[in-house]
C-alpha cells in the first residue's frame, strides 16, 4: 500500500508491445523496482504475445491503445466500437485478466465514443505531461525535459516503440527514484487520489 505522502507518477506507454524496445523498457523497470502502464495496440500484441505477457506478469497494468490506432474523431462508431473489442478480447483470452482502461489514440475521443468506453467498461486515461518522444527522438532532452518538469501525481505520456526513448528512459529512471518518486500503476496512482487518507 503506498502513502498519500509519496511523490508517485505513472509512467505510460503508447503503440507497443515490440519484442525488443518493449522488453528493453521493462529490464529498465525491473532493475529499477518500478512500474508502469502500457496502452498496446492489438495487431502488436498478436505479434508479441510473450512480451504481452511478461508486462503483466511483471506487475504492470495493460490497457487498451485500439487495435490499429486510427483517429476516433474521424472513425465511425461501429468501427471503433470493433477496434475495442477486439483489442480487449485478445487481452483478456491472453492474459486472463479483466481490461479496465483505454487510451484512445492521439487522446482524441468524442461525446459518442465516451459514451462508448462507459458501455464497455474502459475509463478512458489521458495524461498530464506529454515528452513529446515520438517528435524530439533525442535521448537526452527526452530525459532532461522529464527531470526538470515532472510533478508528483503526474500521468507522462512516452511510447515504447522509439530506441531513443528506451536511451531516455536508461538516463530518466533511476534518476526519477533517486530523487524519491516511487514509478507506479495507473492503477495503484488512482488508487491514492481516490482514497487520499489510505
Amino acid at each position: 500500500m503506498f502513502q498519500r505522502q509519496e511523490r508517485m507518477i505513472a509512467l505510460t506507454f503508447d503503440d507497443g508491445p515490440l519484442s525488443g524496445p518493449t522488453n528493453e523498457i521493462l529490464d529498465i523497470l525491473l532493475e529499477n523496482q518500478s512500474r508502469a502502464t502500457f496502452f498496446v495496440l492489438g495487431n502488436n500484441v498478436t505479434k508479441h504475445r510473450d512480451v504481452t505477457r511478461r508486462i503483466v506478469r511483471e506487475g504492470h497494468d495493460i490497457g487498451v491503445h485500439s487495435f490499429s490506432h486510427p483517429n476516433f474523431q474521424e472513425t465511425e462508431i461501429y468501427e471503433v466500437y470493433r477496434e475495442l473489442i477486439d483489442s480487449t478480447l485478445l487481452l483478456e483470452d491472453l492474459l486472463g485478466i479483466l481490461v479496465k482502461y483505454v487510451r484512445p489514440p492521439y487522446g482524441f475521443s468524442t461525446a459518442e465514443t465516451q459514451f462508448l468506453f462507459d458501455q464497455i467498461g474502459l475509463q478512458s486515461i489521458l495524461w498530464t505531461y506529454d515528452t513529446l518522444d515520438w517528435e524530439i527522438l533525442n535521448a537526452e532532452q527526452i530525459a532532461s525535459n522529464l527531470l526538470e518538469n515532472i510533478q508528483a501525481g503526474d500521468i507522462v505520456l512516452l511510447h515504447d516503440i522509439h530506441p531513443t526513448t528506451i536511451q531516455a528512459m536508461r538516463i530518466a529512471i533511476p534518476k526519477l527514484v533517486d530523487q524519491g518518486y516511487k514509478l507506479v500503476t495507473i492503477s495503484e496512482l488512482l488508487e491514492v487520489q481516490e482514497n487520499p487518507f489510505k
